[in-house]
């Protein structure tokens, strides 16, 4: 049966490969429609699945896309949610496409760890952790992309030493058990974490990765920034150098930190845990200077500091989400929760 496994490996990556191609040639067909004028509107919405259902307090319960996904569904860039002046969305493929090839391929990934016995079990207390935390998060991501209103939330965990974790357009969350085994965050630093994962997909920042692949070349190597694939498929999907090259730039960090950060604060995570989170991915991974977390979402001295100067605007956040004010909550990892506000002149 194992010696079966590498063939279906190989077969998972020709999918991949297959389900990239057939997605050009949509986006190609949708912009030719956009061109001529489309109408927009919201994706008709079926019943949740069970396996991670949003509260119905989270602006109606998060519900998955029912049904073939066209033109008229997606809703373009001038009418979505921006940070400041950044092109926050990437208008080359249609949201709806981007969200259901990127359940397609998360479903095989998840399949494909099941078959190699790297899945977490659901009733992991792990696994039901990082589920709790995120369902925490998500009714605060709806303000950011109206689509979320549409997501079918999923969580799972694969068996693995790689620090990572990549959260899906489309509400597809992977944690790779590094990320849990080998940097221990408390629960406020990995609130913090999987909603800076969650910004990223809100806004569909693998989206500027994916859009330079598909004007060059469909190569598979170009697959992981966008789908998180590190760990367990490396050989079938024969990673090449650009894997070692691909990452978030300053401006999607940014944008991730200030959207994930109000998500965050907004579900009862304390938003100075920010600090001490990305002070231990970089301890745990700047060794490695080509594609470890850090190398991925660049992390220095600036953007520490550009970290604790949000505070005073996401500390009352934080502090009406427990029910406190911010003048009685303790210092953090000797952070105070009464920061001034920086005045720039």
């Amino acid at each position: 049966m194992r010696s079966d496994r590498p063939h279906r490996l190989t077969r998972a990556a020709v999918a991949l490969s297959v389900g990239i191609a057939t997605l050009v040639i949509a986006a190609s067909a949708h912009a030719s429609s956009d061109a001529s004028g489309t109408t927009t509107g919201s994706a008709p919405a079926v019943p949740p699945t069970p396996s991670a259902a949003v509260p119905q307090s989270a602006a109606e319960a998060a519900q998955p896309t029912g049904g073939a996904v066209s033109a008229k569904a997606y809703t373009p860039a001038s009418q979505q949610v921006r940070y400041g002046n950044a092109i926050a969305f990437r208008t080359l493929i249609p949201s709806p496409l981007l969200e259901q090839l990127t359940a397609s391929e998360y479903a095989q990934i998840v399949q494909t760890a099941t078959e190699s016995d790297r899945l977490l079990p659901a009733n992991q207390p792990r696994v039901k952790r990082l589920r709790t935390i995120v369902m925490k998060l998500a009714p605060y991501s709806v303000k950011w992309n109206d689509r979320v209103k549409s997501w079918a939330w999923d969580v799972n965990a694969i068996r693995s030493r790689d620090i990572r974790v990549t959260c899906l357009p489309g509400g597809k969350v992977l944690v790779y058990g590094g990320l849990l085994d080998r940097v221990r965050l408390n629960d406020d630093e990995l609130g913090v974490l999987l909603a800076h994962g969650i910004a990223h997909a809100l806004r569909e920042h693998a989206r500027s990765n994916f859009s330079v692949a598909s004007q060059t070349s469909l190569r598979a190597a170009t697959l992981p920034p966008l789908f998180g694939v590190g760990d367990p498929l490396p050989q079938a999907l024969n990673l090449g150098a650009r894997l070692q090259t691909l990452r978030y730039d300053p401006t999607d960090e940014t944008e991730a930190d200030v959207i994930g950060g109000d998500i965050a604060a907004r579900a009862g995570f304390d938003p100075r845990a920010a600090i001490t989170l990305w002070d231990k991915l970089a301890a745990a991974t700047r060794a490695n200077k080509t594609s470890g977390f850090i190398y991925m979402h660049p992390y220095g001295a600036t953007r520490r500091q550009d970290l604790l100067n949000r505070l005073p605007d996401l500390m009352p956040l934080y502090a009406k989400a427990i029910g406190k004010r911010v003048d009685t909550l303790p210092d953090y990892a000797g952070i105070s929760a009464q920061r001034r506000k920086i005045v720039r002149r």
